[in-house]
């Protein structure tokens, strides 16, 4: 199971995908997904390395694409 994200960053305008997947049992990070997107671990721009992930809101306002699968 895992999830792709397509992100524009609100920083700089760089637009990048990024993979989260379930490693090991561990919960995904998903928009969508029970409200939750993880903020403890940093989600960086890889052109302006801001964090985009400070709250689940500033997160999902970034998001431009998301695809889910088993």
């Amino acid at each position: 199971m895992g999830t792709a994200y397509k992100i524009r960053c609100k920083h700089c305008g760089t637009q990048f995908d990024h993979y989260a997947g379930s490693d090991y049992g561990s919960t995904i990070v998903c928009v969508g997904c029970e409200s939750f997107v993880e903020t403890e671990t940093a989600i960086r721009c890889p052109a302006c390395f801001k964090k985009l992930n400070n709250s689940p809101e500033e997160f999902n306002q970034q998001v431009e694409v998301v695809m889910m699968w088993d």
